[in-house]
């Protein structure tokens, strides 16, 4: 007899199997994240940004790095990432937000598990990279990712200082008053149109154990399609960002809970 789904249970591809095994939180147990951030130009921003996403008046991108271990939905397994945020104004017909969200314009990362779930689930736009973890020459940390040999993506953090517990603890308070988003997009079968489309909020909560300041810089890279397939178009839009100014960056030690349970679409 055929089986039928559950429209109660939690299924990813393929589902045949039965239900999948998921958590409400997904707990990092040790998560180390370096961050450089700039300004850019508005309307190169406004380009990446999907309607009914804005730019705010400070247009900012967000260049980061994260070391992921003792994922508790890996089975305690890690995985390395190298994302870019784009901020952005969200005034929906139901959802509005009173700060500049964090939009997820792009995330490598080296391991398929989570690619599939965070695509999958939460409307992250999740593709594979090769990321190796940080170099780290005293208070100088790089790091950088690349696809088939050529690299996309590469940055440092020099003179990296660390902070005092109240400058730690109001980092961690501004990390609790941001919100990340997605846009999860399921193509149409023939590849024509989209079966799912909608911009989607990822709540988490960051726990910061020990914090450091110092100077950032990166470099988005120049990629044909025949290098690096799909990140080609992503490297194109990337690159349109310029620097206007960067802002102090920073590293970042602790652990974090995504809140998978309250992810949510919003409109």
């Amino acid at each position: 007899m055929a089986y039928k789904l559950d429209p109660d249970s939690r299924y990813i591809m393929p589902a045949g199997f039965g239900p999948t095994r998921t958590h409400d939180i997904a707990h990092y147990g040790s998560l180390t994240t370096l961050t450089i951030l700039y300004q850019t130009d508005k309307d190169a921003l406004a380009a990446l940004l999907p309607e009914p996403f804005e730019p705010p008046d400070n247009p900012e991108v967000t260049v980061y790095f994260q070391m992921c271990r003792q994922v508790d939905f890996m089975a305690g397994r890690g995985y390395n990432l190298v994302g870019v945020n784009l901020s952005a104004i969200f005034n929906g017909r139901k959802d509005r937000f009173a700060f500049p969200v964090n939009y997820a314009a792009i995330l490598w990362e080296n391991d398929a598990f989570p690619i599939i779930h965070g695509r999958e689930l939460l409307g992250a736009p999740k593709i594979y990279a090769d990321i190796p973890d940080p170099q780290q020459d005293g208070g100088n940390w790089r790091f950088h990712c690349s696809v088939y040999g050529k690299r996309l993506v590469e940055a440092e953090i020099r003179n990296a200082t660390p902070v005092d517990d109240a400058m730690r603890q109001q980092i961690q308070a501004l990390s609790g008053e941001s919100l990340w988003v997605g846009w999860k997009y399921i193509p149409g079968t023939n590849g024509i149109g989209s079966d799912v489309s909608f911009p989607t909020v990822i709540p988490h909560k960051l726990t910061i154990s020990e914090a450091w300041l110092g100077d950032g810089s990166h470099r988005f890279f120049e990629a044909a399609w025949e290098d690096v397939l799909v990140s080609s178009r992503v490297m194109q839009g990337l690159r349109t960002l310029v620097v206007k100014e960067y802002h102090p960056a920073f590293i970042l030690k602790g652990s974090n809970d995504l809140l998978v349970g309250e992810c949510r679409r919003i409109e």
